[in-house]
């Protein structure tokens, strides 16, 4: 129980690819979105980038597919700190449909293979 409710409301500090407390549970209501071999990784300035080895599809120009990042409005994140366990999932899971709207038309096998970026709250 520790580690899913913080001492604070700011987020932790995390090692690069690594998920804090709140993004992991962002990743969880999400993953089932994405191929199961999808990789999640949150970046320095805490937007959550996914993406997927496609070295095996007959159409990838290149190893991977072009990268979804997830940016998170501030108020969103601080609701989410302040929830507990439970409520923090449903809380994701509300935001699923924006994310259904911002992957609309998205090609992970894109010839110019730009960040999908989708904001989510």
């Amino acid at each position: 129980m520790r580690d899913t409710v913080p001492g604070t409301t700011q987020p932790q500090s995390v090692g690069v690819g690594s998920l804090d407390n709140v993004r992991a549970v962002f990743w969880q209501a999400y993953r089932h979105l994405f191929p199961p071999h999808s990789l999640a990784a949150q970046t320095a300035s805490g937007s959550v980038v996914i993406s997927w080895s496609i070295m095996d599809e007959p159409n990838a120009r290149y190893p991977y597919a072009a990268p979804v990042m997830l940016r998170f409005d501030e108020a969103l994140l601080e609701a989410m700190w302040k929830a507990d366990p439970r409520q923090r999932l449903r809380i994701a899971e509300k935001h699923e449909s924006t994310l259904r709207e911002g992957l609309r038309g998205y090609d992970p096998f894109a010839r110019f293979p730009n960040a999908r970026v989708v904001n989510i709250g």
